[in-house]
């Protein structure tokens, strides 16, 4: 909003929920400028198509990298002392998923170990999960940098994840379309800029 006021007053910007792993058919219709977000296959099948297109139809980069961290309120159990595989799958999650499915990046890492939690809440926003397990002992899942956007990061604890999971990577992607023109260039690079002064892990 700061770069808007200063560089674009004029300009009046839409953010639109995604709720999908693949935004390649909004942007391929022209209902969508950008997309941002975590999407780690839709990137390894368009790497392994760039190498064969001459003029690849998607465009990315890299916003950010983040990691993963349990989240609970400050005076839970779990709070202290190690957190191990037993006690995580022995507790009450709560999941946020954007899609809505009860079954996530974490559960995928259990199932392969033959593990699996109880969700007993899904909710769709990190916010509303921030201000759930502020108040229960509920635990979720959060990026580490999104611990802020909560509005409780006070009383909320972090405990590392007992399981291994990928990094969050936050990435843009854009139709070769927009790839020319003056104001899309500068949307992304206003994007890119906000990026860059925010509290992330590791803006790129």
């Amino acid at each position: 909003v700061a770069i808007l006021d200063r560089e674009a007053p004029g300009v009046t910007l839409r953010v639109l929920p995604l709720t999908t792993r693949d935004p390649r058919p909004l942007l391929e219709d022209g209902g969508v400028d950008l997309a941002i977000g975590y999407f780690p296959g839709v990137l390894a099948e368009l790497g392994a198509t760039h190498l064969q297109e001459q003029a690849p139809r998607f465009l990315s980069r890299r916003l950010y990298e983040g990691h993963y961290v349990v989240v609970m309120r400050r005076g839970h159990p779990l709070a202290r002392g190690p957190l191990t595989l037993d006690a995580y799958c022995a507790a009450r999650h709560l999941l946020v998923s954007f899609s809505g499915r009860p079954f996530g990046f974490v559960d995928e890492a259990l199932a392969a170990r033959s593990r699996r939690r109880r969700i007993v809440l899904t909710v769709n926003q990190f916010f509303t999960a921030g201000q759930v397990v502020a108040t229960s002992d509920l635990l979720t899942v959060l990026p580490r940098h999104f611990l802020s956007s909560t509005g409780r990061a006070a009383e909320l604890a972090v405990q590392p994840l007992p399981i291994e999971v990928p990094a969050v990577h936050v990435d843009m992607l854009w139709h070769r379309s927009r790839e020319v023109g003056s104001a899309q260039r500068w949307l992304r690079e206003a994007v890119v800029r906000a990026v860059a002064a925010a509290p992330h892990e590791d803006a790129c």
